[in-house]
Protein backbone atom coordinates (compact mmCIF):
# COMPACT_ATOMS: atom_id res chain seq x y z
CA UNK A 1 0.00 0.00 0.00
CA UNK A 2 2.80 2.37 1.00
CA UNK A 3 4.59 1.55 -2.22
CA UNK A 4 1.48 2.49 -4.18
CA UNK A 5 1.14 5.81 -2.27
CA UNK A 6 4.82 6.51 -2.78
CA UNK A 7 4.51 5.70 -6.43
CA UNK A 8 1.67 8.20 -6.73
CA UNK A 9 3.07 11.01 -4.54
CA UNK A 10 6.71 10.85 -5.56
CA UNK A 11 6.16 12.24 -9.07
CA UNK A 12 4.10 15.11 -7.62
CA UNK A 13 6.80 15.84 -5.05
CA UNK A 14 9.44 15.85 -7.76
CA UNK A 15 7.33 18.17 -9.91
CA UNK A 16 6.81 20.51 -6.91
CA UNK A 17 10.53 20.44 -6.14
CA UNK A 18 11.45 21.24 -9.73
CA UNK A 19 8.80 24.00 -9.85
CA UNK A 20 10.16 25.51 -6.65
CA UNK A 21 13.65 25.37 -8.06
CA UNK A 22 12.55 27.01 -11.30
CA UNK A 23 10.64 29.71 -9.38
CA UNK A 24 13.64 30.39 -7.14
CA UNK A 25 15.95 30.53 -10.15
CA UNK A 26 13.64 32.92 -12.02
CA UNK A 27 13.26 35.16 -8.98
CA UNK A 28 17.02 35.23 -8.53
CA UNK A 29 17.47 36.01 -12.21
CA UNK A 30 14.94 38.86 -12.00
CA UNK A 31 16.66 40.24 -8.91
CA UNK A 32 20.03 40.07 -10.63
CA UNK A 33 18.59 41.78 -13.71
CA UNK A 34 17.32 44.66 -11.53
CA UNK A 35 20.70 44.98 -9.81
CA UNK A 36 22.54 44.91 -13.14
CA UNK A 37 20.22 47.58 -14.55
CA UNK A 38 20.78 49.82 -11.50
CA UNK A 39 24.54 49.31 -11.67
CA UNK A 40 24.57 50.17 -15.38
CA UNK A 41 22.57 53.35 -14.73
CA UNK A 42 24.98 54.43 -12.01
CA UNK A 43 28.01 53.69 -14.19
CA UNK A 44 26.49 55.63 -17.08
CA UNK A 45 25.67 58.64 -14.84
CA UNK A 46 29.21 58.73 -13.44
CA UNK A 47 30.87 58.50 -16.85
CA UNK A 48 28.43 61.16 -18.15
CA UNK A 49 29.49 63.36 -15.23
CA UNK A 50 33.13 63.00 -16.24
CA UNK A 51 32.27 63.67 -19.88
CA UNK A 52 30.28 66.82 -19.06
CA UNK A 53 32.98 68.08 -16.68
CA UNK A 54 35.58 67.55 -19.41
CA UNK A 55 33.46 69.50 -21.91
CA UNK A 56 32.80 72.18 -19.28
CA UNK A 57 36.53 72.57 -18.82
CA UNK A 58 37.02 72.95 -22.59
CA UNK A 59 34.27 75.59 -22.89
CA UNK A 60 35.64 77.62 -19.96
CA UNK A 61 39.07 77.56 -21.61
CA UNK A 62 37.53 78.60 -24.92
CA UNK A 63 35.70 81.50 -23.20
CA UNK A 64 39.03 82.80 -21.92
CA UNK A 65 40.55 82.71 -25.42
CA UNK A 66 37.60 84.25 -27.30
CA UNK A 67 38.04 87.88 -28.37
CA UNK A 68 34.70 88.26 -30.16
CA UNK A 69 31.67 89.25 -28.08
CA UNK A 70 29.52 87.54 -30.69
CA UNK A 71 31.23 84.20 -29.94
CA UNK A 72 31.37 84.65 -26.17
CA UNK A 73 27.61 84.53 -25.54
CA UNK A 74 27.01 81.07 -27.13
CA UNK A 75 30.18 79.76 -25.47
CA UNK A 76 28.95 80.81 -22.00
CA UNK A 77 25.53 79.40 -22.83
CA UNK A 78 27.29 76.06 -23.38
CA UNK A 79 29.02 76.45 -20.01
CA UNK A 80 25.63 77.00 -18.37
CA UNK A 81 24.13 73.96 -20.15
CA UNK A 82 27.06 71.69 -19.25
CA UNK A 83 27.10 72.79 -15.60
CA UNK A 84 23.40 71.99 -15.43
CA UNK A 85 23.97 68.59 -17.10
CA UNK A 86 26.75 67.77 -14.62
CA UNK A 87 24.41 68.66 -11.73
CA UNK A 88 21.82 66.30 -13.18
CA UNK A 89 24.44 63.52 -13.48
CA UNK A 90 25.30 63.92 -9.79
CA UNK A 91 21.61 63.61 -8.98
CA UNK A 92 21.51 60.19 -10.66
CA UNK A 93 24.23 58.74 -8.41
CA UNK A 94 23.45 56.81 -5.18
CA UNK A 95 24.77 59.57 -2.92
CA UNK A 96 21.68 60.34 -0.83
CA UNK A 97 23.51 59.24 2.32
CA UNK A 98 26.71 61.16 1.56
CA UNK A 99 26.86 64.97 1.44
CA UNK A 100 28.02 66.02 -2.02
CA UNK A 101 26.41 69.45 -1.82
CA UNK A 102 29.60 71.52 -2.14
CA UNK A 103 30.25 70.10 -5.59
CA UNK A 104 26.61 70.60 -6.60
CA UNK A 105 26.63 74.19 -5.31
CA UNK A 106 29.87 74.92 -7.18
CA UNK A 107 28.33 73.63 -10.41
CA UNK A 108 25.11 75.58 -9.77
CA UNK A 109 27.07 78.80 -9.25
CA UNK A 110 29.13 78.22 -12.42
CA UNK A 111 25.84 77.83 -14.28
CA UNK A 112 24.37 80.95 -12.67
CA UNK A 113 27.47 83.06 -13.41
CA UNK A 114 27.68 81.97 -17.05
CA UNK A 115 23.93 82.46 -17.54
CA UNK A 116 23.95 86.01 -16.12
CA UNK A 117 26.78 86.99 -18.46
CA UNK A 118 25.47 85.14 -21.54
CA UNK A 119 21.94 86.61 -21.52
CA UNK A 120 22.95 90.26 -21.42
CA UNK A 121 23.91 92.32 -24.46
CA UNK A 122 27.71 91.98 -24.43
CA UNK A 123 28.06 94.76 -26.99
CA UNK A 124 26.36 97.19 -24.62
CA UNK A 125 27.78 95.64 -21.43
CA UNK A 126 30.98 93.70 -22.20
CA UNK A 127 32.76 91.31 -19.84
CA UNK A 128 34.42 93.29 -17.04
CA UNK A 129 37.98 92.71 -15.87
CA UNK A 130 36.63 91.30 -12.59
CA UNK A 131 34.35 88.88 -14.45
CA UNK A 132 37.28 87.77 -16.63
CA UNK A 133 39.28 87.05 -13.45
CA UNK A 134 36.32 85.04 -12.12
CA UNK A 135 36.18 83.10 -15.38
CA UNK A 136 39.90 82.38 -15.12
CA UNK A 137 39.47 81.19 -11.53
CA UNK A 138 36.60 78.90 -12.56
CA UNK A 139 38.73 77.41 -15.33
CA UNK A 140 41.58 76.64 -12.93
CA UNK A 141 39.40 75.23 -10.17
CA UNK A 142 37.12 73.19 -12.38
CA UNK A 143 40.29 71.71 -13.88
CA UNK A 144 41.36 70.52 -10.42
CA UNK A 145 37.93 69.06 -9.75
CA UNK A 146 37.99 67.30 -13.10
CA UNK A 147 41.36 65.74 -12.30
CA UNK A 148 39.99 64.47 -8.97
CA UNK A 149 37.01 62.93 -10.77
CA UNK A 150 39.25 61.36 -13.42
CA UNK A 151 41.29 59.72 -10.65
CA UNK A 152 38.12 58.13 -9.28
CA UNK A 153 37.03 57.11 -12.79
CA UNK A 154 40.36 55.40 -13.50
CA UNK A 155 40.08 53.41 -10.27
CA UNK A 156 36.49 52.42 -11.09
CA UNK A 157 37.54 51.13 -14.51
CA UNK A 158 40.88 49.56 -13.51
CA UNK A 159 39.60 47.79 -10.37
CA UNK A 160 36.14 47.02 -11.79
CA UNK A 161 34.48 48.79 -8.84
CA UNK A 162 30.71 48.63 -8.38
CA UNK A 163 28.36 51.46 -7.46
CA UNK A 164 26.08 48.99 -5.69
CA UNK A 165 28.89 48.60 -3.13
CA UNK A 166 28.75 52.38 -2.62
CA UNK A 167 25.14 52.10 -1.46
CA UNK A 168 26.11 49.31 0.94
CA UNK A 169 29.05 51.29 2.30
CA UNK A 170 27.02 54.47 2.79
CA UNK A 171 24.18 52.58 4.47
CA UNK A 172 26.60 50.92 6.90
CA UNK A 173 26.54 52.22 10.45
CA UNK A 174 30.32 52.03 10.47
CA UNK A 175 31.28 55.58 9.48
CA UNK A 176 34.88 54.51 8.84
CA UNK A 177 33.81 52.08 6.09
CA UNK A 178 36.49 51.91 3.41
CA UNK A 179 35.23 52.31 -0.14
CA UNK A 180 37.39 53.65 -2.94
CA UNK A 181 34.55 55.47 -4.72
CA UNK A 182 33.18 57.01 -1.51
CA UNK A 183 36.64 58.16 -0.44
CA UNK A 184 37.31 59.58 -3.90
CA UNK A 185 34.06 61.54 -4.03
CA UNK A 186 34.57 62.87 -0.51
CA UNK A 187 37.93 64.16 -1.72
CA UNK A 188 36.20 65.84 -4.70
CA UNK A 189 33.62 67.50 -2.43
CA UNK A 190 36.30 68.65 0.00
CA UNK A 191 38.11 70.26 -2.92
CA UNK A 192 34.88 72.00 -4.00
CA UNK A 193 34.40 73.30 -0.44
CA UNK A 194 37.69 75.16 -0.77
CA UNK A 195 36.18 77.08 -3.69
CA UNK A 196 33.23 78.54 -1.77
CA UNK A 197 34.97 81.94 -1.55
CA UNK A 198 34.86 82.65 -5.30
CA UNK A 199 33.72 86.22 -5.98
CA UNK A 200 30.89 85.53 -8.40
CA UNK A 201 29.90 89.17 -8.77
CA UNK A 202 26.70 90.89 -7.59
CA UNK A 203 24.32 89.13 -9.98
CA UNK A 204 25.19 85.61 -8.83
CA UNK A 205 25.77 86.52 -5.17
CA UNK A 206 22.34 88.13 -5.00
CA UNK A 207 20.83 85.13 -6.76
CA UNK A 208 22.37 82.71 -4.24
CA UNK A 209 21.21 84.85 -1.29
CA UNK A 210 17.69 85.11 -2.70
CA UNK A 211 17.62 81.37 -3.39
CA UNK A 212 18.42 80.60 0.24
CA UNK A 213 15.89 83.14 1.49
CA UNK A 214 13.02 82.11 -0.79
CA UNK A 215 13.37 78.37 -0.25
CA UNK A 216 12.27 78.94 3.32
CA UNK A 217 8.95 80.35 2.10
CA UNK A 218 8.02 77.50 -0.26
CA UNK A 219 4.51 76.37 0.62
CA UNK A 220 3.68 72.89 1.91
CA UNK A 221 4.96 70.13 4.16
CA UNK A 222 7.90 67.79 3.33
CA UNK A 223 6.93 64.83 1.15
CA UNK A 224 8.28 61.29 0.85
CA UNK A 225 10.02 59.75 -2.17
CA UNK A 226 6.90 57.68 -2.81
CA UNK A 227 4.80 60.85 -2.87
CA UNK A 228 7.28 62.43 -5.30
CA UNK A 229 6.63 59.51 -7.65
CA UNK A 230 2.90 60.19 -7.47
CA UNK A 231 3.42 63.93 -8.03
CA UNK A 232 5.35 63.29 -11.25
CA UNK A 233 2.93 60.58 -12.34
CA UNK A 234 0.01 63.02 -11.95
CA UNK A 235 1.95 65.85 -13.59
CA UNK A 236 2.65 63.71 -16.66
CA UNK A 237 -0.87 62.28 -16.77
CA UNK A 238 0.34 58.70 -16.22
CA UNK A 239 -2.04 56.00 -15.00
CA UNK A 240 0.51 54.58 -12.54
CA UNK A 241 3.94 55.33 -11.11
CA UNK A 242 5.46 52.19 -12.63
CA UNK A 243 8.86 52.81 -14.21
CA UNK A 244 9.58 55.83 -12.01
CA UNK A 245 12.84 55.99 -10.01
CA UNK A 246 13.54 58.59 -7.31
CA UNK A 247 16.73 59.77 -5.61
CA UNK A 248 17.04 62.59 -3.09
CA UNK A 249 19.49 65.46 -3.41
CA UNK A 250 20.55 66.42 0.09
CA UNK A 251 21.60 69.77 1.55
CA UNK A 252 20.92 71.84 -1.56
CA UNK A 253 19.69 75.43 -1.52
CA UNK A 254 16.65 73.91 -3.17
CA UNK A 255 16.23 70.38 -1.68
CA UNK A 256 14.62 68.18 -4.33
CA UNK A 257 13.87 64.65 -5.40
CA UNK A 258 15.45 63.75 -8.76
CA UNK A 259 12.87 61.69 -10.62
CA UNK A 260 13.50 59.57 -13.72
CA UNK A 261 10.73 58.06 -15.81
CA UNK A 262 11.64 55.26 -18.24
CA UNK A 263 9.33 54.58 -21.15
CA UNK A 264 10.96 51.60 -22.89
CA UNK A 265 7.99 51.17 -25.23
CA UNK A 266 8.84 54.30 -27.18
CA UNK A 267 12.50 54.50 -26.10
CA UNK A 268 11.98 57.68 -24.11
CA UNK A 269 13.26 58.90 -20.78
CA UNK A 270 11.82 61.82 -18.83
CA UNK A 271 13.56 63.57 -15.95
CA UNK A 272 12.10 65.91 -13.36
CA UNK A 273 12.90 67.58 -10.04
CA UNK A 274 10.29 67.80 -7.27
CA UNK A 275 10.79 69.94 -4.17
CA UNK A 276 11.04 68.00 -0.91
CA UNK A 277 9.02 70.77 0.73
CA UNK A 278 5.54 70.94 -0.73
CA UNK A 279 6.09 68.52 -3.62
CA UNK A 280 6.26 71.17 -6.37
CA UNK A 281 7.58 70.20 -9.83
CA UNK A 282 10.59 72.46 -10.49
CA UNK A 283 11.42 71.25 -13.97
CA UNK A 284 10.70 68.41 -16.38
CA UNK A 285 12.47 67.33 -19.56
CA UNK A 286 11.34 64.78 -22.15
CA UNK A 287 14.24 63.60 -24.32
CA UNK A 288 12.13 62.94 -27.40
CA UNK A 289 12.78 64.87 -30.60
CA UNK A 290 10.01 66.52 -32.62
CA UNK A 291 10.40 65.27 -36.21
CA UNK A 292 8.20 67.75 -38.06
CA UNK A 293 6.12 70.91 -37.68
CA UNK A 294 2.37 70.62 -37.93
CA UNK A 295 1.16 73.25 -35.45
CA UNK A 296 1.50 77.03 -35.64
CA UNK A 297 3.21 79.03 -32.89
CA UNK A 298 -0.19 80.28 -31.77
CA UNK A 299 -1.50 76.71 -31.48
CA UNK A 300 1.63 75.79 -29.53
CA UNK A 301 0.92 78.68 -27.16
CA UNK A 302 -2.62 77.42 -26.62
CA UNK A 303 -1.28 73.93 -25.81
CA UNK A 304 1.21 75.40 -23.30
CA UNK A 305 -1.46 77.47 -21.55
CA UNK A 306 -3.92 74.54 -21.45
CA UNK A 307 -1.19 72.26 -20.03
CA UNK A 308 -0.56 74.68 -17.16
CA UNK A 309 -4.23 75.33 -16.47
CA UNK A 310 -4.94 71.59 -16.12
CA UNK A 311 -2.18 71.44 -13.50
CA UNK A 312 -3.59 74.25 -11.38
CA UNK A 313 -1.55 77.20 -12.65
CA UNK A 314 -4.02 80.05 -12.85
CA UNK A 315 -3.84 83.74 -13.81
CA UNK A 316 -0.88 83.39 -16.16
CA UNK A 317 -0.06 85.55 -19.16
CA UNK A 318 2.22 84.52 -22.03
CA UNK A 319 4.77 87.30 -22.56
CA UNK A 320 7.17 85.83 -25.12
CA UNK A 321 8.33 82.82 -27.10
CA UNK A 322 11.35 81.27 -28.79
CA UNK A 323 10.93 79.41 -32.08
CA UNK A 324 13.16 76.33 -32.42
CA UNK A 325 11.71 75.01 -35.69
CA UNK A 326 9.81 71.88 -34.68
CA UNK A 327 9.54 73.07 -31.07
CA UNK A 328 8.69 76.37 -29.38
CA UNK A 329 9.31 77.60 -25.85
CA UNK A 330 6.82 79.96 -24.19
CA UNK A 331 7.46 82.25 -21.21
CA UNK A 332 4.56 82.98 -18.87
CA UNK A 333 4.19 85.15 -15.77
CA UNK A 334 1.66 85.40 -12.95
CA UNK A 335 -0.98 88.15 -12.85
CA UNK A 336 -2.32 89.55 -9.56
CA UNK A 337 -5.00 92.24 -9.50
CA UNK A 338 -4.03 93.40 -12.98
CA UNK A 339 -0.31 93.58 -12.11
CA UNK A 340 2.21 91.43 -14.02
CA UNK A 341 4.38 89.73 -11.38
CA UNK A 342 7.69 89.00 -13.15
CA UNK A 343 9.41 87.10 -10.29
CA UNK A 344 6.68 84.42 -10.68
CA UNK A 345 7.87 83.26 -14.09
CA UNK A 346 7.87 79.87 -15.77
CA UNK A 347 8.44 78.43 -19.23
CA UNK A 348 7.00 75.57 -21.26
CA UNK A 349 8.40 73.95 -24.41
CA UNK A 350 5.93 72.41 -26.85
CA UNK A 351 6.62 69.92 -29.65
CA UNK A 352 4.93 71.34 -32.73
CA UNK A 353 4.41 67.93 -34.34
CA UNK A 354 1.70 66.80 -31.89
CA UNK A 355 1.45 69.53 -29.23
CA UNK A 356 3.03 67.51 -26.40
CA UNK A 357 4.86 69.48 -23.71
CA UNK A 358 8.51 68.33 -23.78
CA UNK A 359 9.99 70.69 -21.18
CA UNK A 360 8.81 72.66 -18.17
CA UNK A 361 10.82 75.04 -15.97
CA UNK A 362 9.35 76.73 -12.89
CA UNK A 363 12.17 77.25 -10.37
CA UNK A 364 11.53 81.01 -10.16
CA UNK A 365 7.79 80.49 -9.84
CA UNK A 366 8.21 77.86 -7.10
CA UNK A 367 10.69 79.97 -5.13
CA UNK A 368 8.85 83.28 -5.43
CA UNK A 369 5.13 82.62 -5.82
CA UNK A 370 2.87 83.97 -3.10
CA UNK A 371 -0.07 86.31 -2.62
CA UNK A 372 1.45 89.78 -2.31
CA UNK A 373 0.22 92.96 -0.72
CA UNK A 374 0.67 95.34 -3.63
CA UNK A 375 1.12 99.03 -2.87
CA UNK A 376 -0.69 101.72 -4.81
CA UNK A 377 1.39 103.77 -7.27
CA UNK A 378 2.15 107.36 -6.33
CA UNK A 379 2.59 108.37 -9.96
CA UNK A 380 -0.15 108.29 -12.56
CA UNK A 381 0.48 106.59 -15.88
CA UNK A 382 0.73 109.98 -17.56
CA UNK A 383 3.36 111.13 -15.03
CA UNK A 384 5.35 107.92 -15.45
CA UNK A 385 5.49 108.40 -19.24
CA UNK A 386 7.30 111.73 -18.77
CA UNK A 387 10.27 109.67 -17.51
CA UNK A 388 10.46 107.65 -20.77
CA UNK A 389 12.84 108.65 -23.55
CA UNK A 390 10.76 110.91 -25.84
CA UNK A 391 12.19 109.16 -28.91
CA UNK A 392 10.48 105.90 -27.89
CA UNK A 393 7.12 105.35 -29.54
CA UNK A 394 4.88 104.03 -26.73
CA UNK A 395 2.62 101.13 -27.75
CA UNK A 396 1.37 99.67 -24.45
CA UNK A 397 1.55 100.44 -20.73
CA UNK A 398 0.61 98.57 -17.59
CA UNK A 399 1.62 97.91 -13.99
CA UNK A 400 4.17 95.23 -13.15
CA UNK A 401 6.26 94.00 -10.25
CA UNK A 402 9.95 93.32 -10.92
CA UNK A 403 12.88 92.12 -8.81
CA UNK A 404 15.98 94.31 -8.68
CA UNK A 405 19.52 92.92 -8.54
CA UNK A 406 19.49 93.11 -4.72
CA UNK A 407 16.31 91.03 -4.56
CA UNK A 408 13.95 93.87 -3.67
CA UNK A 409 10.62 93.85 -5.51
CA UNK A 410 9.36 97.17 -6.85
CA UNK A 411 6.10 98.22 -8.48
CA UNK A 412 6.67 99.77 -11.91
CA UNK A 413 4.87 101.09 -14.91
CA UNK A 414 5.81 98.76 -17.73
CA UNK A 415 6.12 100.58 -21.03
CA UNK A 416 6.28 98.63 -24.27
CA UNK A 417 7.61 100.77 -27.08
CA UNK A 418 9.68 100.91 -30.25
CA UNK A 419 12.74 102.89 -31.26
CA UNK A 420 13.60 102.52 -34.91
CA UNK A 421 13.22 98.82 -35.81
CA UNK A 422 13.72 97.58 -32.25
CA UNK A 423 11.18 96.92 -29.52
CA UNK A 424 11.86 97.66 -25.85
CA UNK A 425 10.31 97.04 -22.45
CA UNK A 426 10.96 99.92 -20.04
CA UNK A 427 10.22 99.78 -16.32
CA UNK A 428 9.54 103.09 -14.55
CA UNK A 429 9.33 103.00 -10.72
CA UNK A 430 5.67 103.75 -9.88
CA UNK A 431 6.68 105.59 -6.69
CA UNK A 432 9.80 107.56 -7.63
CA UNK A 433 9.79 107.74 -11.43
CA UNK A 434 13.26 106.15 -11.63
CA UNK A 435 14.01 104.13 -14.77
CA UNK A 436 14.68 100.75 -13.12
CA UNK A 437 15.32 98.55 -16.14
CA UNK A 438 15.28 98.55 -19.95
CA UNK A 439 15.07 95.33 -21.98
CA UNK A 440 15.44 94.88 -25.72
CA UNK A 441 12.82 92.39 -26.84
CA UNK A 442 12.29 89.79 -29.51
CA UNK A 443 9.31 87.57 -30.33
CA UNK A 444 6.84 89.38 -28.09
CA UNK A 445 3.76 89.97 -30.25
CA UNK A 446 2.06 86.61 -29.84
CA UNK A 447 -1.26 87.86 -31.22
CA UNK A 448 0.23 88.06 -34.71
CA UNK A 449 1.69 84.54 -34.91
Amino acid sequence: MYKRIAAITLPFALVALVAAGVWGYQENQEKNAILIKAENQYQRAFHDLNFHMDQLQDELGKALAINSRKQLAPCLTNVWRLAYSAQNDVGQLPLSLMPFNKTESFLADIGSFSYHVAVRDLNEEPLTEKEYDTLKTLYERSNKLQRELQTVQKKVIHDNLRWMDVETALASEDKQTDNTIVDGLRSVDKKAEEYSEVDWGPGVNDTVARRKEHVQSIEGEPISAQKAKQVVSDFLGMKSSKGIDVTKSQDKDFPVYNVRVDRPGDNRQLNADVTVKGGHVVWMLDNREAKERKLSLKEGQERAEAFLKRRGYESLQTIGYDDYGNEASYTLVYQQDGVTVYPDLLSVKVALDDGDVTAFEASQYVANHKKRKLEKPKLTEKEALTHVNPNVKVEETGLSLIALENGDEVLCYEVLGTLGQSQYRIFINAQSGDEEKVEKLKNVNLDSI
